[in-house]
């Protein structure tokens, strides 16, 4: 069990990691296609902790819960990364189609460093020395604002 999981769960009884498993879980279950697990209604998760769905709900509102849920979820989702590599893979080879996905192909390159967006700026300085004005230029602007400001 890693450090950070241990801290969180220190700050939480066993009834509220029991819940954010539960929920955590819950919010996976369409997504696993685990047949074993039930998509369940909130009622049905505070019943399964022993708490009402008011206390439940109230929960997902503390900072601490709410720290240790997405914990969870974070979880979860590094175990799936290998499924999404698999994925990036597939549509980038072409896919159910046979055609390359141009985006899956992006985000591999990207991923690797191996494609970059870059901004380049040009600038032509004898086209800015010529448009330099002179202190005296300057001087003339800013006493033609002023007359402009004070209304003479």
């Amino acid at each position: 069990m890693s450090k950070l999981r241990k801290q969180l769960e220190a700050q939480l009884t066993p009834q509220k990691i029991q819940a954010a498993h539960l929920l955590v879980l819950n919010d996976w279950a369409d997504i696993l296609g685990d047949d074993s697990i039930q998509k369940r209604t909130m009622q049905e998760i505070a019943d399964a902790v022993g708490c009402s769905r008011s206390t439940l709900t109230g929960w997902r509102t503390e900072e601490d819960f709410t720290a240790y849920t997405n914990y969870l979820a974070e979880r979860q989702l590094d175990a799936m990364r290998s499924k999404m590599y698999t994925q990036l893979v597939r549509a980038a080879m072409g896919g159910s189609n046979g055609i390359p996905s141009v985006r899956a192909l992006d985000l591999y390159f990207r991923h690797y460093a191996l494609l970059t967006d870059r901004h380049e700026v040009v600038t032509n300085e004898r086209e800015l020395a010529g448009k330099r004005k002179t202190d005296e230029e300057i001087q003339r602007e800013i006493a033609e604002l002023d007359r402009m400001v004070n209304g003479e």
